[in-house]
């Protein structure tokens, strides 16, 4: 019991804020997943970077520092940081382009129908409509939290979080009433408000992603407003689908949608 209570109480080191300033005219704003850091973007951050483009990771609310935080977070507070996350990008460029890895996945799609006028693309990888084994999860969900706060994720789960596989941040457990908080934003800001984001969409999704069920990103490409609307497979049993055999296809799709609407 002490060693998990120390683990909670834990603050996480090198999960902090990417911000990569070329004074560009178009910006990058990256969202990283539930649970996980801007560490996840390590790689694509620079990547971009060294495009010429200005990169800014933030962390979202709750996240970078102790399961506890994340806890006590709710949709609002999601919803607060993350506009004054866009809002930090915007007063150093004209154009922002978002993506979202999973659950930063939906929260690009709120911050761009939030802010239609200045968001030229928005890109999604593994965002989540569906998980898998989602009415499993919801009915150990609806009594979980009476006996613990906190599930300890599986290493199977674990792992899926990883982009550098050898050092990516991430609370090893996920907080009960942050939880219902993540069912909440899917349910009532991206299902609910998907045909008024206009804004240009790629959809990015693993064919045997192990944590969000496939057939959220056909869902996401059959609802959203937008007229120009990408989606693309990638044969990968990871969540994220930015390992070593597919990161130079999945950086290469990202640019060239950048490029081409970025101009």
């Amino acid at each position: 019991m002490t060693g998990k209570t120390e683990m909670i109480k834990k603050n996480i080191t090198g999960a902090d804020p990417i911000l990569l300033d070329n004074n560009s005219r178009v910006g990058v704003l990256l969202l990283h997943g539930f649970t996980s850091t801007p560490r996840q973007f390590k790689e694509l951050s620079q990547a971009l970077a060294d495009q010429g483009l200005t990169v800014y990771a933030p962390t979202l609310a709750g996240h970078g520092t102790a399961p506890i935080d994340l806890q006590q977070t709710t949709v609002n507070d999601w919803q607060r940081k993350a506009e004054a996350d866009y809002q930090e990008l915007q007063r150093r460029v004209e154009k922002i382009f978002i993506i979202g890895v999973s659950f930063g996945g939906n929260v690009a799609f709120y911050l761009a129908r939030k802010f239609s006028e200045t968001t030229a693309g928005v890109i999604s990888l593994g965002t989540p409509i569906h998980l898998r084994f989602q009415r499993f999860i919801k009915c150990r969900l609806a009594l979980y939290g009476w006996l613990e706060p906190y599930y300890s994720k599986p290493r199977r789960v674990y792992r899926t979080d990883y982009t550098d596989m050898a050092d990516e941040m991430s609370y090893p457990v996920i907080p009960i009433k942050a939880l219902r908080q993540f069912f909440k934003f899917i349910k009532y800001e991206t299902v609910a408000n998907l045909e008024q984001v206009k804004t240009p969409a790629m959809i990015m999704h693993a064919t045997n992603d192990p944590v969000v069920n496939p057939k959220s990103a056909q869902y996401l490409h059959e609802n959203l407003g937008s007229s120009y609307k990408l989606i693309y497979w990638f044969e990968s049993n990871l969540h994220t689908i930015v390992d070593e055999n597919l990161k130079e296809e999945v950086f290469l799709k990202i640019s060239q949608f950048i490029d081409e609407l970025g101009k």
